[in-house]
Order: C-alpha cells, then structure tokens, then sequence
C-alpha cells in the first residue's frame, strides 16, 4: 500500500520489520516495544530533535507500529523533524535532505561515517549458571537487556539515516528500490554470515542460529527470485535486536523453567505469554491469583491471530489487513526479503 501526499500513512513498521510478520507473543511484543522506544529516543537525541516522553507506538494484532500522529506532533514543529517523520514511516518513499536545518543535516553526516561498521551485540551466550534463584534470574535478564541495547540503539539511527538518504537520493532521480540488509545479501549470494541476526523478533521465536534448517528452507524458497542489491545501513535494526534476543533466551528459559517447577506454569512456553511489566512475577514468593486466567486469554488471543487477517506495513485510521487470513510461509522468508 503507498500514501501520496493526501494521504498521509497512520500507522507503519516499514522502517522496524517490515514484510510479512505473524503476531508476537505478549512477551515478544512489550520487549520490542521497549527496545524500539528506547532506540528512538537515542536516535532522535543524537540527531539533535525532540524525545517523546512516552514511546509512540501503537500495537495492531500483536504487531508493533510507529503511531505517525504522535511522531507529527512531536517533531514537524522542529528545523528537519518532518524529514525525519517522513524517514521514520515510509522509508520507500521520497524527500529532500534536510538542508535548511544545519545542525541535522551535520548530525546525518557525522553519525553515519560513524556507525559505517556495523556492531551487534557480542555473540557471546548469556548462559544461566547453576542454583540461580528466579529473582537473580530476573534480575540478570533485565540488567544484561539494558546492557545490550546501545549496538542496539546505533543500529535504528544507522536505519534513520539510511532513510532520509535514500529518499532524497530518489527526489534526485536516482533509481533506489528496495534493497537488503548487508548480510541478508551476502547469506542470498552464498556467504557465511552470523545466523543470529535472522529471525523473528520475539524471544518466544528461536534465531536461525539455533534452527538452521530455517535458514535452508528460505533459501531454498527464494533461489527462484532475483537477488536484490543490497545497503550498508539498512536493515541492522532487526539485527541487531534479534541479536540481543539470542543472547538473553536462555536467561528467559531458565526462568520459564524455574516457573515450571515451582508450579506456576504448566508448560515453559506460557511464560512468553505474559508482557514484560509483568514477567517479573515469574519470581515472585507466591504463584499470582491472576496468573492462569490471564496466560489462557493472552494465548487464545495469540492463537487466534496467527489465523487471521495480517495488518500491513503502512495503515490508515482504518487498520487495512492483508487478505490473506491463515498462517503464511511467507513469514519465514521476512530476514531475506527486500526492505523499503
């Protein structure tokens, strides 16, 4: 779906995941959304722009979007910020550089000589280490968490970036669509590339390190299909978040686990159901009177998404859905399809 000027999108994950996405587990979608949050802020701080004071975003269908009203309002009023909010929600589309706002357009330039190396987080497991309680569990998890979300954060201002450019290089009359990330061109045209960065970007979802034969299939679906070019900034956000999930899974199934044991859980999975403000209670002293009644709605929630209709990339008020309304192999090729 593409918005001309007189309509403007309402919603959009073209920058974020864009692509065919199922829904995300609770967990999944309140953990992308703290992530995503705090990355923009660091983008925008770095660019010299406002900071929302609340993230914002909208969730559709366990999907996370950009809420384009309130990205308007906090930045058009800026020297740069409506170039920035154009970026932000349809990063295939077109639009000058910031010339008239000096100190954004220094702050472009400088920034992406520094980000030209692509940094994610380490590969290094965060393994949990024996006779942990499911307090010192939780508390890792949130600490490491913290800890991995600046490569994080570097790699949503590289996306930033590499938006505003590659519109404005359009306005230009230069030929631009869509392209992959670096390493989702080199794993295409047969590299050997860090499998950790592929997935969904949900901790309920194993990396395509762990599952390699994912990894296969995709290839194995696309080898029909030209291989796009690809851009050196483009796509690191997904990344490098997905990244960060390797790293902390086996934290979280070593809690799931403990919740298991300790009668809370019937099965380590339902841990995944219950959003990140409220995961915490996984360790706490007494099982929570809520806890079942709440992880049996949140997953019949989730199961009935996975079988419907799939929210598109950019949206209007009107939440227009995919036709499409059952389960898709086309969300297992998202890492290694082109990004706007």
């Amino acid at each position: 779906m593409t918005f001309g000027e007189e309509q403007r999108p309402a919603y959009s994950r073209a920058l974020l995941v864009p692509g065919p996405l199922p829904p995300l587990s609770h967990l999944g979608v309140t953990l992308f959304r703290h992530a995503a949050g705090t990355s923009l802020r660091y983008a925008l701080y770095h660019l010299g722009l406002p900071v929302p004071e609340t993230p914002p975003f909208k969730t559709i269908r366990l999907r996370l979007y950009l809420d384009a009203r309130e990205l308007r309002n906090l930045l058009t009023h800026t020297p740069g910020g409506e170039d920035v909010v154009a970026a932000l929600l349809e990063p295939g589309g077109r639009g000058g550089l910031p010339q008239a706002a000096r100190p954004l357009s220094a702050a472009l330039g400088f920034h992406r000589l520094r980000l030209l190396r692509f940094r994610p987080p380490s590969p290094r497991l965060l393994a949990p280490q024996g006779g942990e309680s499911p307090q010192e569990l939780w508390k890792r998890f949130r600490t490491h968490f913290s800890r991995l979300l600046p490569r994080v954060n570097d790699a949503l201002l590289a996306d930033v970036i590499a938006s505003v450019n590659r519109r404005a290089a359009r306005t230009s009359g230069e030929p631009l669509p869509p392209v992959l990330s670096r390493y989702a061109w080199e794993l295409r045209t047969g590299g050997e590339v860090d499998l950790r960065l592929f997935g969904l970007p949900d901790l309920l979802a194993p990396s395509w390190a762990e599952t390699p034969d994912r990894a296969r299939a995709a290839l194995q679906s696309l080898q029909p299909h030209e291989v796009p070019g690809h851009d050196r900034y483009r796509g690191r956000f997904r990344e490098a978040y997905r990244a960060l999930l390797s790293q902390l899974a086996p934290i979280f199934r070593a809690l799931a686990q403990s919740a298991v044991e300790r009668g809370f859980l019937k099965e380590p999975e339902d841990a995944y159901f219950l959003p990140f403000d409220l995961a915490g209670d996984l360790a706490a002293d007494k099982k929570p009177a809520w806890l079942e009644d709440g992880l049996h709605n949140n997953r019949v929630e989730y199961d009935s998404l996975r079988r419907a209709a799939e929210p598109l990339d950019l949206m209007s008020e009107k939440q227009e859905m995919a036709p499409v309304a059952s389960e898709r192999p086309e969300w297992e090729w998202t890492p290694l399809l082109p990004l706007p």
